[in-house]
């Protein structure tokens, strides 16, 4: 066999040995890739499970969010319809603010001018309070000065009562007295005496001739009174009437009947023409 024979023959082998080898890697590469495949369309079938599964979800999330955006729009439209309440609320607000800030101006005015009025009233307050205190002191003051009178006024009531009584006895003698001096001046008349024999006449009775002046003047129970310069003293007794004389013109004021004597004083009742014109200072004689 020639070489090259035997070089076809040995590329034929080998070329046989490489069909066999290809065809077992072929086969054996063929088994990997069905299994390959398989697997594949496995997980092609898995991942066409997935995307369906993955659809479903995109289809629901996709409605899920179109509920969202429905949701989101009603709310955004809501939200705006209460965003313009809200604005014209606002506006209403600020209406409302201005006219506030503008009532406080003036409620802040009238408070200004209220403090101004509260102050001067608490000043007068103060004045009347110091006043109130002034006419309190004045009051306990006056308080007891009525009470000193009227103290004084139960001492003049008394008084009052011992000289009405006495009053009462002096007018029972004084009517005596003037019973008597009507007699005692019938008596004279019918006698025909001139006043130089009346003068003689009560020189020789015996009764004294007694001069004084009018002290005091002043009305008891509507009853004009007189206290004057002579009393027990200068032989003054009760009942004894004195004539009161002007001496500046020596005309008869009226008669002075004593009620009341004291050592050098006494008090008796007034009457007569001219008892209004009987001041301090006139003079009172027993005679004439």
């Amino acid at each position: 066999m020639s070489p090259l024979a035997k070089l076809f023959v040995v590329l034929l082998v080998v070329l046989s040995l490489v069909s066999n080898a290809a065809f077992i890697v072929y086969v054996n590469k063929e088994d990997v890739q069905k299994d390959s495949l398989t697997k594949v369309q496995a997980k092609l079938t898995a991942a066409d499970t997935s995307v369906q599964n993955l659809q479903a979800q995109l289809s629901a999330a996709q409605l899920n969010l179109q509920n969202a955006q429905n949701q989101a729009n009603a709310q955004a439209n809501a939200a705006s319809n209460e965003m313009i309440k809200a604005q014209a609320d606002l506006s209403k607000l600020q209406v409302g603010l201005a006219e506030a800030s503008s009532k406080a101006a003036q409620q802040q005015l009238d408070i200004s001018r209220l403090t101004e009025a509260l102050n001067a009233t608490q000043t007068q307050a103060t004045k009347g309070t110091e006043e109130i205190a002034r006419l309190r002191t004045d009051n306990d003051r006056l308080v007891k000065q009525s009470a000193d009178l009227n103290g004084s006024v139960s001492d003049l009531t008394q008084k009052l009562d011992v000289t009405e009584r006495e009053r009462r006895l002096l007018a029972e003698q004084l009517t005596q007295v003037k019973g008597e001096n009507q007699r005692l001046g019938m008596i004279i008349k019918g006698a025909q005496l001139s006043p130089q024999q009346q003068d003689v006449a009560v020189n020789r009775s015996g009764m004294p001739s007694v001069n004084g002046v009018v002290r005091d003047v002043r009305t008891i129970a509507g009853q004009q009174y007189a206290t004057i310069s002579v009393g027990a003293a200068d032989a003054v007794t009760r009942g004894m009437e004195f004539k009161v004389i002007d001496r500046a013109t020596g005309s008869f004021l009226g008669t002075l009947v004593v009620d009341t004597v004291e050592p050098n004083e006494s008090t008796g009742r007034l009457s007569g023409p001219k008892v209004s014109m009987i001041k301090p200072g006139v003079e009172v004689r027993t005679q004439l």
